[in-house]
């Protein structure tokens, strides 16, 4: 009896040893084996075989083990779509810059849960999906994925939009890293890292492993913000999680959520929220929160105003009697980091560079 009660012990050791809900950060276990989408009947919108073509195509390995690239890296990050009609005119001008591949700050459904987050996913599908097949794309997921039908739960809700997220885009988990020459790229989910010990632990073990690489950090939430979301949301200030991306030197943090464009240099990394992808544009009602070198875009004299504003680092205000769209264009070139918002008709209204020590 005692020999069965011991067995029985170590097999729910092995058992819950076992049990993950993370993705690794190997590219191999990014991704699901499911070669049909349940959602679209065809293959999910999988990015990691374009990237990996992208590796073959332009990694260099020298004998050292340091991984260069050919070519110097151009991605795009996008977000906050929700449907918009606008997303077309996003999609085009992101085509004709010719990225290698792209990020996503998440919200490209209204509601991803559920029957009517299936029924979204092939809107989208109908609409993006030939530029999620000429260029990889590397979602995360927002609260507008897992919101669903209002009759369901929130767990509920969240539960089937995690499932329609993953099934739509091929991938595990909504939180994962991957590769590209000397960078990583960390995607974070819509839950809060600050709020559990255990994507806290995750993070810092990423971002103790890219130490030597460049390191961008993807998701939808912001830290910082000029925008329209309470401080409950968009905290504003440092916290555990930001004091980790400047312990780990992390060149940036890319978000979306408050529907505005926002770049801050905020204790050495640089937070950029890139949320102009077709959804409403939101008010500049958090403007005070700005710091010296801040460029921002948003409306300006609340939701019901038709007027908007460009303020650009150096001060100078733009004043805009309708909204623009537009993307983030990212260039790495050594050690040498370019950023600049490019609008639909491929006006750049805001270009920063950023050096770092590689």
């Amino acid at each position: 009896m005692r020999v069965r009660i011991i067995m029985i012990f170590i097999l729910l050791i092995v058992f819950n040893s076992c049990k993950s809900t993370k993705t690794t950060s190997s590219k191999n276990d990014v991704v699901v084996s499911n070669q049909i989408s349940i959602i679209t009947n065809k293959a999910p919108y999988n990015p990691e075989p374009g990237m990996q073509k992208l590796r073959d195509k332009y990694e260099k390995t020298r004998s050292n083990g340091e991984v260069k690239l050919k070519k110097p890296m151009h991605f795009l990050v996008f977000g906050d779509s929700k449907g918009s009609k606008h997303l077309k005119s996003v999609l085009k001008i992101a085509d004709q810059l010719n990225p290698q591949f792209c990020l996503t700050t998440a919200d490209l459904v209204n509601k991803g849960g559920g029957d009517i987050g299936e029924k979204l996913y092939n809107d989208l599908d109908k609409d993006a999906g030939w530029f999620f097949r000429k260029y990889p794309t590397w979602p995360t997921l927002g609260n507008h994925e897992v919101g669903g039908p209002k009759k369901n739960t929130r767990q509920k809700n969240y539960d089937s939009g995690v499932k329609n997220f993953g099934d739509f885009f091929g991938l595990k988990d909504p939180l994962y890293s991957f590769t590209y020459g000397n960078a990583k790229f960390i995607a974070l989910d819509w839950i809060k890292v600050s709020n559990s010990p255990e994507r806290l632990e995750w993070l810092e073990k990423e971002l103790i492993e890219a130490q030597g690489m460049h390191i961008f950090v993807f998701k939808h939430r912001p830290y910082y913000t000029v925008g329209h979301k309470s401080y409950k949301d968009v905290e504003g200030k440092s916290t555990v999680v930001t004091e980790l991306f400047s312990k780990y030197k992390v060149d940036a943090v890319f978000s979306g959520h408050d529907h505005i464009y926002y770049r801050t240099l905020r204790d050495g990394v640089n937070y950029i929220v890139s949320a102009g992808a077709g959804a409403t544009i939101y008010d500049l009602k958090r403007e005070s929160d700005a710091i010296t070198g801040d460029a921002y875009y948003g409306r300006i004299k609340g939701m019901d105003s038709e007027e908007f504003k460009f303020y650009a680092s150096n001060k100078e205000e733009t004043f805009l009697n309708k909204p623009m769209f537009y993307v983030v264009s990212v260039k790495v070139d050594g050690g040498k980091v370019t950023f600049e918002m490019i609008d639909t008709n491929g006006k750049t209204w805001d270009k920063f560079t950023y050096k770092s020590d590689f």
